[in-house]
Order: C-alpha cells, then structure tokens, then sequence
C-alpha cells in the first residue's frame, strides 16, 4: 500500500533539488568558461611576448 503523504513528500523534495541541481550547474558552467578565457589569454601574452617583444624600453 502506497502512502500518499510520502509521495507528495517526495516529490516536492526532488523538484526542489532538480531546481537547486539546475542552478549548480549553470554556476559551474559559468566559472568553466571564465577559467577557459582566462586561460587562453594567458598563453596567448606568453606566445605573443615570446615573438614580438615590447619595443618600449625605460627611459632613465
């Protein structure tokens, strides 16, 4: 025999971790694609410092 209460229960519950789930991990997907952008730039002054050296020199 099933108990009603349980199942309203339940449900309740996992719409609210679906829903909570869903903001985790749009959270995360946001902080991946900052890392990725943050990363790419950083290589990219390596490389770029590396072939073409800046031409300013300090004046003393």
């Amino acid at each position: 025999m099933k108990n009603p209460w349980m199942s309203a229960w339940l449900s309740a519950a996992n719409s609210m971790t679906g829903a909570a789930r869903g903001q985790m991990m749009a959270e995360m997907s946001k902080a991946q694609t900052q890392m990725m952008k943050e990363w790419q730039q950083l290589w990219l002054d390596a490389w770029m410092g590396m072939w073409f050296p800046s031409t300013t020199r300090n004046k003393r």
